[in-house]
């Protein structure tokens, strides 16, 4: 694998500790935030076994997980139901989540794996709730008192403590919010131009994709931590490509719920499907529709979100993957689901399979 691989950006701009290993176990690249996790520098974990991340006594356990993954590479949480362990550099130990996908590249199957910080990101529940009623108690108080308070020309020193609590907590997530969105529009925009043939093309596909992030945080700032129905994100994205004097869409949705962390690579995915077929399949002509459906299988535990292009002119695959195709399949392993696309004669067939304990994650997420 080069020292650019495919969907470099993304890797970089992604919050985890993120680890790109071949199916022999041995690691082929390491974004840079695994500085900050696990204190190596991307370049000392390249060539290393994957197990050098495992304290010694857990190595053996660890390496029979990764060789079950091997045998039926398919997305999904690794050792749920266990407690998993990691080891720094410096040999110190922290609990941690992984999450495994697998991603067929020209030069054969690679595993790409996320690590986070478990006890980071668990905070203890009673502190917590503590904290927030406290918050409460002081803005709810410092409500009633307010007339009081500005005659004083001042505030107590409980509720200046809270207001200062909750302005570092809004600057925080604002300050890491901003830094993944820029990271992503980076990314888009510089793939986006190696691709395309005129500059012309090239600020048209950015200025559509930028336009479908737009538009999903939108629907994010309209949504509270429990995400949004995904008919109403499917709706929010097909929307700039649909008439109002002809049905382009077909849409069949049973009431799922989005969590936020699907809503922006569904939009994107989305988007992406509608540019192509504007371009060159069914909505490039008069009589081209477009079927969308989603279903829940209980009994497979899968999630399924499908394509399906008629009446439009005759499809051929295309000789090459452009960066719209790769994008999809970039915007997959976010969701740590698996994607097909399929070129049939009568159209366009892309389908979305999410492990169902994964995509519940993303609502309770």
């Amino acid at each position: 694998m080069s020292d650019d691989p495919p969907f470099f950006d993304f890797y970089e701009s992604n919050p985890d500790a993120v680890v790109v290993i071949d199916l022999a176990g041995n690691i082929l690249f390491a974004n840079s935030q695994v500085g900050a996790l696990l204190g190596y520098l991307p370049q000392e974990l390249v060539g290393k076994s994957h197990s050098v991340l495992m304290p010694a006594r857990f190595r053996e356990t660890h390496t029979g997980h990764m060789d079950r993954f091997m045998s039926n590479p398919t997305p999904r949480m690794m050792g749920v139901g266990l407690e998993l362990v990691a080891s720094r550099k410096d040999g110190s130990e922290f609990k941690t989540e992984i999450s495994l996908s697998p991603y067929q590249t020209p030069d054969g199957m690679v595993v790409i794996a996320a690590m986070r910080d478990r006890e980071a990101l668990h905070l203890d529940a009673n502190v917590l709730e503590t904290d927030n009623a406290a918050l409460r108690a002081s803005l709810g108080q410092a409500r009633l008192d307010s007339t009081r308070l500005l005659a004083q020309a001042g505030i107590e020193a409980a509720a200046q403590e809270a207001a200062q609590r909750l302005q570092r907590l809004l600057l925080e997530e604002l300050h890491h919010r901003m830094k993944n969105m820029l990271a992503m529009v980076i990314g888009i925009t510089s793939q986006t131009l190696r691709t395309t043939a005129t500059l012309e093309e090239g600020r048209e596909a950015i200025s559509s994709r930028l336009v479908a992030m737009s538009k999903a945080q939108d629907l994010l700032l309209q949504t509270s931590e429990t995400g949004a129905e995904l008919a109403e994100v499917i709706s929010s994205a097909i929307e700039p490509f649909d008439s109002d004097e002809v049905q382009r869409f077909v849409v069949q949705i049973p009431p799922i719920n989005v969590g936020p962390g699907a809503i922006l690579p569904l939009t994107l995915s989305l988007n992406e499907l509608c540019t192509n077929a504007v371009k060159y399949g069914a909505l490039s002509n008069e009589t081209g529709c477009i079927t969308i459906c989603a279903k829940v299988d209980e009994t497979a535990q899968l999630f399924s979100l499908s394509w399906t292009e008629t009446g439009g002119p005759p499809v051929q695959e295309p000789t090459r993957r452009s960066f719209g195709t790769r994008l999809l399949g970039a915007l997959a392993t976010q969701l740590h689901g698996n994607v097909s696309l399929r070129y049939e004669l009568s159209g366009v067939v892309y389908k979305l399979d999410i492990p169902l304990a994964l995509f519940r994650s993303f609502q309770a997420n």
